[in-house]
């Protein structure tokens, strides 16, 4: 069978291309997301190979699909999101209208992450082809809104609509293959809000600057002392100072000011013991300065995750990685946060593996190489094979 996988996968080159074409060309920018243009081909696809698909939407337009090969268990689930990030600028092309050239494609999620749904879309050709051959249920995901933290794509999936699995890789980590994604650090999204007291610019002893407050808070928040500091798995935790705003005129003493926080951190370490720390610095700040006045809001909170250590996921994504490519991928954990958390949280056996080049996702000139899509179908063709035998 492998072989055949290999030969089959070689043959198909043409085909990824085209599919990741298409799924480019269905401009899927989060917001507003409309993910049902890129899930009109992957439903095409399906149609045409006979593979047995459903379509959930938890807002018109914002959809989601979920093909399905096989049956009974154990359920092997492999997800790519089909929402991406604005163009932005610096592009030589046209993000939405993919360009091939020197061995690699171009367009707004090539690489993050509409070539891998590409790729797995030729796999899941060849599994319904060889599905009396399988032991066990192939669960293809074309999910919405990973960029915006997943509410109307994979937690919806999974908190609403009864998708589950047994096991699940999620090819939205890049590294070339040559990394698994078996953590990841917490993600806290804070909105932090100073309040002071509106007076004329002339007279700023009659008010209360919010943004001065602000200020004074940021300065102490850049050397945030966190629990836990290191992990075998993960760089050090962070923060990072995203907006600040506030004000509205020059010669009007700021009433309000507003900044946007993300901190990244290990396990070991709560949301709450992070957010006492912020607090505990807002109450010394107000010994000296009384009326400052701050207030917290969570924008978003995804908690550290890692999956357990006897994963056999690891062994056949080593092994067979080590087959097609020559290299055993390492385990590690990531800063960024992928839909494997919430695959976790719901005790399913999840891990991030795929191709991709790290520094590609959201840049312009986006890219990924096509014969790493073409390995990575193999090897997940290899995987999936073992594991549903």
């Amino acid at each position: 069978m492998k072989e055949i996988i290999i030969n089959y996968i070689e043959s198909q080159e043409e085909e990824i291309v085209r599919l990741a074409t298409e799924l480019i060309g269905a401009n899927t920018v989060n917001p507003p997301g409309n993910e049902c243009l890129a899930v009109n081909v992957v439903e095409k696809y399906f149609k045409t190979h006979g593979i047995q698909y459903d379509i959930f939407e938890k807002i018109k337009g914002r959809t989601n699909i979920v093909g399905y090969i096989g049956s009974g268990n154990p359920i092997l689930l492999v997800a790519c999101h089909l929402d991406v990030v604005p163009p932005g600028d610096g592009w030589n092309t046209d993000p939405f209208k993919s360009v091939v050239k020197n061995g690699r494609i171009y367009g707004r999620g090539a690489s993050d992450n509409k070539g891998q749904m590409a790729s797995m879309l030729v796999l899941a050709r060849f599994l319904k082809e060889n599905e009396s051959k399988l032991s066990g249920s192939f669960l293809l995901v074309g999910a919405a809104d990973e960029e915006k933290g997943s509410s109307l794509g994979m937690k919806y999936l999974l908190d609403e609509c009864k998708v589950t699995a047994d096991f699940a890789i999620i090819p939205d980590v890049a590294h070339n293959m040559r990394m698994i994604d078996v953590g990841e650090k917490g993600a806290l999204f804070l909105n932090i809000t100073s309040h002071g007291k509106q007076a004329h610019g002339s007279t700023p002893e009659k008010g209360t600057n919010a943004i001065w407050d602000m200020i004074e808070l940021l300065n102490q928040l850049k050397n945030i002392k966190f629990k836990c500091l290191s992990h075998e798995l993960f760089t050090p935790p962070t923060l990072n100072l995203g907006t600040i705003s506030g004000g509205v005129a020059t010669n009007i003493v700021a009433a309000k000011c507003e900044a946007r926080l993300d901190i990244r951190y290990l396990p070991g370490e709560t949301k709450e013991e992070v957010l006492n720390n912020i607090k505990e610095m807002m109450a010394s700040i107000r010994k000296h300065n009384p009326t400052a006045n701050y207030e917290i809001t969570i924008d978003s909170d995804l908690p550290p995750s890692q999956a357990p250590v006897d994963n056999p996921l690891l062994n056949l994504i080593a092994m067979h990685t080590e087959s097609i490519l020559g290299l055993k991928p390492k385990t590690m954990g990531l800063s960024g946060s992928t839909v494997t958390k919430q695959l976790i949280e719901k005790d399913i056996m999840a891990v991030g593996f795929g191709p991709g080049d790290e520094e590609q996702a959201h840049i312009a000139n986006e890219s990924i190489e096509i014969k790493e899509l073409i390995d990575f179908g193999k090897i997940m063709g290899l995987i999936t094979f073992d594991l549903l035998k």
